[in-house]
C-alpha cells in the first residue's frame, strides 16, 4: 500500500514548487507591499510555509520508505512459515536481516534529517546489538540519542539497549551510567533493576537485596517485578562448575522375582 502512496505522490506535482509558485505570482501581484516592510513580513511568513510544506512532504516520503523497510522483518523465512499470498520469502534469517538493514540505510540515504530517518538509525542499533555487534549497535544508539528530538517514541528504548551494548563490552561503569540515565524518562523502576542486576553481576553482597526491593518500591511495576524475582531465582541456583560431573541417577530398582508355582495337588 505504501508503494502505490508513493507512486500516486509522485504523480502530483511538488509540494513545494506549488507553494512557492503561489507565493511568487502573489508577490508579483503585490510589489509595492513586498518591497515594504510589511511585505517583507508577509514574504517571510511565505517562505516559511512553503518550507513546512517541502518538509511535510518529505517526511511523509520518509514514512512510507520506513514501513516498507520495517514490513520486511515480518516476511517468512523459505520452510518456515506460509506467509501471505504473494508475499516474497527468504531463503533464510541471515538474508532477511541484511535485507532489513540494507532497507533501514536506504532510509537513512534517501530521507537524511527527517523523523524516519532518525528511527531507521535507532532501529539499526537495535538489529546490531540483537545480532552481537555491541560496538556497531552502541556507535548507532549514541549516534540517534545525540540527534533525535527529546519527545521521540524509541529514546528510553534506545537508551536501555546502549546500557545492554556497553555491558556486552565489559564497560560496566558506562554501562551503569547509561541505565541510570532511564530515571530521566520517568523510569526510576527500570533503573533500580538494572542497577541491581549488575550489581548481581559484579557479585556486590547487597545484590539481592538491591533485587528484592523492587517490589517494595515500585509495586505497580509488573514486569519489572517479574524481571527482579527472575534474577533472585537465577541467584539462588548452585554454581554449575564447567566439566563436573553429574549427579549419578539412582539405581534403578529390580523387578521383583517370581516364585515358581508348584503343581497343584488333585
Amino acid at each position: 500500500m505504501a508503494e502505490k502512496l508513493d507512486r500516486k505522490q509522485l504523480k502530483k506535482p511538488d509540494e513545494f514548487q506549488v507553494v512557492a509558485g503561489k507565493a511568487m505570482g502573489w508577490m508579483l501581484a503585490h510589489k509595492s507591499l513586498t518591497f515594504g516592510v510589511a511585505g517583507g513580513a508577509v514574504a517571510v511568513a511565505l517562505l516559511v510555509w512553503g518550507a513546512t510544506a517541502w518538509r511535510s512532504s518529505r517526511e511523509a516520503s520518509g514514512g512510507a520508505s520506513l514501513a516498507e523497510a520495517m514490513e520486511l522483518q515480518s516476511r517468512p523465512v523459505a520452510g518456515e512459515a506460509q506467509g501471505l499470498p504473494g508475499q516474497e520469502s527468504f531463503p533464510s534469517k541471515e538474508e532477511r536481516e541484511k535485507a532489513v538493514i540494507a532497507a533501514l540505510e536506504k532510509v537513512r540515504a534517501d530521507h537524511g534529517g527527517t523523523t524516519a530517518a532518525q528511527t531507521a538509525l535507532a532501529e539499526i542499533g537495535f538489529h546490531k546489538l540483537k545480532s552481537g555487534d555491541a560496538a556497531g549497535a552502541q556507535k548507532d544508539l549514541e549516534q540517534f540519542l545525540g540527534s533525535a528530538a527529546k519527545d521521540h517514541p524509541l529514546r528510553p528504548f534506545a537508551q536501555e539497549s546502549l546500557g545492554y551494548a556497553l555491558e556486552a563490552q565489559n564497560k560496566l561503569q558506562e554501562a551503569k551510567a547509561a541505565f541510570e540515565k532511564l530515571r530521566e524518562y520517568d523510569l526510576p523502576a527500570r533503573a533500580d533493576y538494572q542497577a541491581a542486576r549488575l550489581a548481581l553481576i559484579e557479585g556486590k553482597p547487597d545484590a539481592r537485596a538491591q533485587l528484592e526491593r523492587i517490589a517494595t518500591d515500585h509495586p505497580q511495576e509488573l514486569d519489572v517485578v517479574r524481571e527482579a524475582n527472575e534474577r533472585l531465582e537465577l541467584a539462588s541456583l548452585p554454581p554449575v562448575t564447567p566439566g563436573a560431573a553429574a549427579p549419578p541417577a539412582p539405581p534403578a530398582k529390580a523387578p521383583a522375582e517370581k516364585k515358581p508355582q508348584g503343581k497343584k495337588q488333585k
